[in-house]
């Protein structure tokens, strides 16, 4: 069952980045919902979960992307694995900020990750000024935007009936 869950969270994801989430430009940046799904899993789910869901969601935003294929797929699968990590420690609900954080700390630490071998590999020379205008911008969105994923996936969680989230059966 948390297959399925977890794949209809990658087809809404796919779905709305592509159709809605491409055309919010913000300073010429625009939100990653695959990023924020994965976030909002792993925080949910755990880290094992968070890892695979990060290397399947990562490689299917690659095939979307359609350059470097694998980059996504290994910086969402550790960003996975570390928020899964962070999120297993928590014992009650912390407040809603410290969700942000994470999920802003995680888009600026996937962003740094995906930067490295884009501009090593293809000698492509970013500004500096610019690459952290980027990233701080799509970092403040991820994270507001992880708060209400948190929310639906809770909800849908509890719509499909799962009662041991953090087991992967």
């Amino acid at each position: 069952m948390k297959v399925l869950h977890h794949a209809a969270w990658l087809l809404a994801a796919m779905i709305l980045q592509t159709m809605i989430f491409n055309y919010i430009n913000i300073f010429g940046t625009h939100a990653d919902l695959f990023l924020v799904a994965v976030i909002a899993i792993a925080l949910l789910c755990g880290k094992i979960q968070g890892m695979l869901c990060g290397m399947v969601f990562g490689l299917i935003c690659d095939f979307l992307i359609g350059r470097l294929v694998g980059t996504n797929m290994l910086s969402f699968a550790i960003i996975g694995y570390i928020c899964g990590a962070i999120g297993g420690r928590y014992y009650s609900a912390p407040p809603f900020y410290v969700f942000m954080g994470i999920g802003a700390a995680a888009t600026a630490a996937a962003e740094i990750v995906y930067l490295i071998p884009y501009t090593a590999g293809l000698e492509i020379h970013v500004p500096l000024w610019y690459a952290l205008k980027n990233i701080f911008i799509e970092a403040v969105m991820n994270g507001i935007l992880t708060v209400p994923a948190l929310w639906c996936i809770r909800r849908t969680i509890k719509l499909f009936g799962i009662q041991n989230i953090n087991t992967f059966r």
